[in-house]
């Protein structure tokens, strides 16, 4: 049975709620949290307003909101705001995600937000471990564990103690795969990706044209500040950081023949 009529025989004769119509789908650690921020400021933007809420994930397999019930409660208070969004970076790393989406929410507008791949890796691993999910404390030593001991590792898959792809730093910037899914699914027109880089060089102008892109008012101007910001308390090594791009660098290339830009300019 499909995953929509299940959502139908439970709804019943009840009115039909609310469903989003858009959302952001990561890229973990590459500006998703302040967009959240900004988008939802919007008058005719709903997004959910608590932090602990605006990643439900619910299109995901082994992660987020389970339940049908509670992920429409997010968006109980959208009323008749013309766009209804959230933002779960796991639906970009998520095979399944994508085909998810597109066989309950009908024409959604999807924002991917895409950072320089060494840098998001060391973000993300810096929020792991100050979280407490990343119990290694050497940058380099988790690269090595991703290798030796995590990836394709069936029983970390099961006892990790948060969302798997999150410890596979590496792995998880490989981003051309992960964008072609949503590509093949729905399309370019509704798909619209911006770069961490270029959203914090000018943001007012990288959500204005998130703002045009879901048929809101563009003139809108949002409260602009930094949300949910990187630790200060460690360096990244420049030598590591260049060995990273350089394993990078072919992905980095694919990237940019998808999207028809020199994405290396940018990530360098």
């Amino acid at each position: 049975m499909s995953l929509w009529k299940i959502i139908r025989e439970a709804l019943g004769g009840k009115p039909r709620p609310r469903l989003p119509n858009f959302f952001i789908c990561g890229a973990a650690r590459s500006g998703t949290t302040s967009m959240w921020e900004y988008l939802r400021q919007h008058p005719d933007i709903f997004m959910p307003p608590v932090f602990e809420h605006k990643e439900p994930s619910f299109f995901c397999d082994s992660y987020g909101v389970g339940d049908w019930d509670a992920y429409l409660s997010l968006f109980a208070e959208a009323g008749k705001r013309k766009r209804v969004g959230e933002a779960s970076g796991p639906y970009l790393t998520s095979p399944e995600s994508p085909g998810r989406i597109k066989k309950v929410i009908n024409d959604p507008r999807i924002v991917i937000l895409l950072r320089n791949p060494a840098e998001r890796a060391w973000s993300l691993f810096k929020w792991m471990h100050e979280n407490g999910y990343e119990k290694i404390t050497s940058f380099p030593e988790a690269l090595e564990a991703e290798e030796k001991e995590r990836f394709n590792n069936p029983r970390f898959l099961q006892d990790h103690g948060q969302y798997y792809p999150n410890f596979l730093y590496f792995r998880s910037g490989l981003y051309h795969d992960q964008v072609k899914r949503f590509f093949d699914t729905f399309g370019r027109e509704p798909v619209r990706l911006l770069l961490f880089e270029e959203m914090t060089r000018d943001p007012l102008a990288a959500v204005r044209g998130l703002f045009e892109f879901l048929g809101v008012d563009a003139s809108f101007a949002p409260k602009i500040q930094v949300h949910n910001p990187s630790s200060h308390h460690a360096t990244f090594d420049p030598a590591l950081r260049r060995q990273l791009l350089a394993r990078y660098a072919p992905d980095i290339d694919a990237v940019g023949q998808l999207l028809g830009r020199d994405l290396k300019s940018v990530w360098n």
